[in-house]
């Protein structure tokens, strides 16, 4: 058996939980540089409030309804989500972390939670919220593609009370019989689309479909999901596993043009994905960069630049890094342009412990030992100053201020084309400034 827990609107409940007077006024949180709408809590749900939204569109409705707006606070989430983690850590031995707001359970291991399904499931429930203030729904099926439709009820019915256990066969056939397939772990729009022109949509005239008919149309992939909601379990637990690519990219809050401009802003880029690389243990042999215009106006036409330097050697350095990533810049620039956003990309990652070497080109090993003396030091300064720094004021934003830092990435002050958020909450877990004060 598989349990899945869901935080509830997690986003928005964050804000909330520090916010008691927000405990009954709509809620959303709105995505990098305060564009669109990605966390609604359940009021702002029942105003009709769309997911991706963009905040303009809305601005005047949200001020006449009340509704609190909050810029995505991400070390906030973070915190409350490493929170939320280790407490489901401590009541079952089996977790696999799904997402920032999600994780399942593996069941099978722990007779305490199979004696009584059920009460285990409100155990979750209640020791999670007890703990970490997050509301939670909880999933219980025999696989996980059961568990994730269990969790769908124990959050759309409000007579479950945020959970659903998925052991008798006459409610899995009931639930089945009421959901529409495309709510099913898996299936996007093209295979609900596909279903639908077979006349299959709801779950329960997928789970009937004949595997060999599943193997016909769809992919092994859908096979799978097919068996999982007949109670084949095909998906077990999976370890994290490094990533084979790295990503750092953000759009502009103001577009630019100037090639300096853009240059402090992918070096940024650099940095932080050189440092995931170093968080992993790994190095990378290719690291591509790119920017683009905006592809929204109808005035200028959408243009990309896009290339990529070969490390001789896989590297983790940072300064090594930035070098290529400058050389490649100063190549694919296009000025003139305005861009609306930049980014890098670490890719043909290996791990730290088994580089392969350049056949002809071997590696000066003292340097490269130096170079990882340099950079770990770097990132354990970087670490402890992040604990530390109270530099940064409340709501605000200050670029490098109170770090270590390449000096190519920028100087250590707010440019006006960095990520605006103008409804940032204070950090109230991982900043001592930002505590609150009971009086």
């Amino acid at each position: 058996m598989y349990a899945l827990i869901d935080c509830n609107s997690f986003y928005a409940s964050c804000e909330k939980l520090f916010r008691p007077d927000l405990k009954r006024r709509p809620v959303v949180v709105l995505s990098n540089n305060d564009g669109c709408v990605v966390a609604r809590s359940a009021e702002a749900k029942a105003l009709g409030i769309k997911m991706g939204i963009p905040y303009f569109q809305i601005k005047d409705f949200l001020q006449q309804h009340r509704v609190a707006v909050f810029s995505s606070n991400y070390a906030l989430y973070a915190d409350m989500s490493a929170r939320v983690m280790n407490t489901l850590e401590q009541l079952c031995p089996d977790v696999e972390v799904y997402s920032i707001d999600e994780a399942f359970l593996y069941l099978g291991r722990y007779p305490a939670a199979l004696n009584d399904l059920t009460a285990y499931a409100k155990l979750i429930k209640t020791t999670v919220e007890r703990h970490t203030g997050i509301p939670v729904g909880v999933g219980v099926g025999k696989t996980k593609t059961l568990a994730k439709l269990a969790n769908y009820a124990a959050k759309k019915y409000p007579a479950t009370q945020g959970i659903c256990v998925l052991d008798k066969e006459s409610w899995i056939e009931r639930l089945m019989a009421i959901t529409p397939v495309e709510e099913v772990w898996g299936i996007g729009r093209q295979h609900t689309k596909k279903l639908h022109s077979l006349g299959i949509t709801t779950v329960e005239q997928f789970a009937a479909m004949p595997h060999s008919l599943v193997r016909q149309h769809f992919s092994v992939v859908m096979e799978r999901t097919n068996l999982e909601l007949n109670g084949v379990m095909c998906l077990g637990l999976e370890a994290a596993m490094a990533k084979q690519e790295i990503v750092s990219s953000r759009s502009f809050s103001k577009k630019i043009s100037e090639l300096e401009d853009l240059s402090q802003a992918v070096m940024g880029h650099v940095s932080k994905a050189a440092v995931k690389l170093r968080k992993q243990q790994s190095v990378c042999k290719i690291l591509v960069v790119f920017a683009k215009t905006s592809a929204f106006n109808p005035n200028e036409p959408y243009q990309s630049i896009r290339g990529q330097y070969q490390f001789i050697n896989a590297t983790c350095d940072t300064r090594v890094m930035i070098a290529g990533a400058r050389q490649v810049l100063e190549r694919i620039y296009k000025p003139n342009l305005k861009y609306a956003k930049a980014g890098v990309m670490l890719c043909a990652i290996q791990d730290q412990a088994t580089i392969v070497d350049d056949l002809f080109e071997k590696p000066d090993l003292l340097k490269q030992q130096q170079s990882q003396k340099l950079m770990a030091m770097m990132d354990a300064i970087n670490q402890q100053m992040a604990h530390q720094s109270k530099a940064q004021a409340k709501g605000s934003s200050k670029g490098n201020g109170g770090r270590l830092y390449i000096a190519s990435t920028g100087i250590a002050k707010q440019q006006d084309w960095q990520m605006n958020r103008a409804f940032l909450s204070p950090s109230y877990t991982t900043k001592l400034s930002d505590l609150l004060t009971v009086h």
